[in-house]
């Protein structure tokens, strides 16, 4: 089980794992309220909540990077709470510019392996990394194309199904997900595009694990043509280096260049990938979904909100707990689009 994005899947995918993506469910907590208080994020209490009436216990060991502090708790919680046979937290450097973070990261990755090698008598060898590298940059590369359709004057494909797209990948093995992505490819070409031009929205947030949440906001006359999210672009946006390099160097730029959340520093490269996809995209409006409690996200929220009222970009902030008001969501999503309209 991985929890954050910033979790190097390349390395589980060489030793032979099946990386599975701890999401998320639209259903109060019931049993993670006895280790998290309320005011923790809805999503760390949910996976919690999810691992203590036993739906995880299929998995053979959690790995998350470090990202937040609440994360290290869930697997902390979890390792005391519920017993499987390994955990692992990688030391991912919070600043990601400097030489030094490489090298820390490329250090920790190789204990890591070793010991995962130790706890499941496996073998990861530089040849099976460069193939797992090469498995998910066509992962990669695929959801790439894919989000390339949501860019067209009347898009073929909503963000709805754009989000199951990537969902499904975090929860089945990548050779698998390539293949299905493939066929979805074609299906999607051979669409015919719609005369209508609904307003186009972008979504920003951190995690989003409940595709009827797009559903609410397509349904309420838009359609998401573009997002900044851990379960969206960020996840997916830039590969592992080519060529003749380290395999471990390799995934080490590669996950310190990710379009970076809000718990790693220097910032700047999020702003200018939301404003580069808006005005690729042609958005026209910005949802910010923002998880209730979610203090690293919820801190960055008003220098956002600040960017974009100097560009006169429309926006609104919709806040999300375990639970939703349908509502709610459809109601501030057809604020938003009178505004634009």
């Amino acid at each position: 089980g991985t929890i954050c994005i910033y979790t190097p899947e390349e390395i589980l995918r060489a030793g032979g794992f099946i990386p599975v993506r701890v999401l998320g469910i639209n259903e109060p907590p019931s049993r993670s309220d006895t280790h998290l208080q309320p005011f923790y994020c809805p999503l760390s209490r949910s996976c919690l909540d999810q691992a203590l009436r036993g739906d995880y216990d299929y998995l053979d060991g959690l790995v998350t990077s470090y990202s937040c502090d609440t994360y290290r708790g869930l697997v902390q919680l979890w390792k005391q709470n519920v017993p499987l046979s390994y955990f692992h937290i990688l030391g991912m450097p919070s600043r990601v510019d400097t030489p030094e973070a490489q090298t820390l990261l490329v250090e920790e990755m190789a204990e890591w392996i070793t010991s995962l090698e130790e706890a499941f008598q496996c073998d990861i060898s530089s040849e099976a990394l460069r193939y797992a590298i090469q498995v998910y940059n066509t992962n990669r590369a695929l959801l790439r194309e894919l989000y390339q359709f949501r860019q067209e004057d009347t898009p073929r494909l909503s963000g709805t199904e754009v989000l199951e797209a990537v969902l499904s990948g975090m929860v089945c093995p990548k050779d698998q997900h390539n293949q299905l992505l493939q066929d979805f490819l074609q299906e999607v070409k051979g669409r015919p595009q719609s005369s209508s031009k609904p307003p186009r929205l972008m979504l920003v947030g951190s995690e989003l694990d409940n595709p009827e949440i797009l559903r609410l906001v397509e349904a309420s006359g838009a359609v998401v043509v573009s997002d900044d999210l851990c379960t969206g672009s960020r996840s997916l946006w830039n590969d592992c280096p080519r060529g003749d390099i380290d395999p471990l160097i390799a995934i080490a730029q590669r996950y310190l260049s990710l379009i970076p959340c809000p718990t790693k520093y220097p910032i700047e490269p999020k702003y200018q990938h939301i404003f580069r996809m808006i005005e690729q995209s042609r958005a026209q409006g910005v949802i910010v979904l923002q998880q209730m409690f979610c203090h690293p996200h919820e801190l960055e929220y008003p220098y956002l909100q600040g960017l974009l009222k100097e560009r006169q970009i429309p926006s609104v902030c919709i806040e999300l707990d375990a639970t939703y008001s349908d509502e709610d969501i459809q109601s501030q999503t057809e604020g938003l689009i009178e505004r634009i309209e």
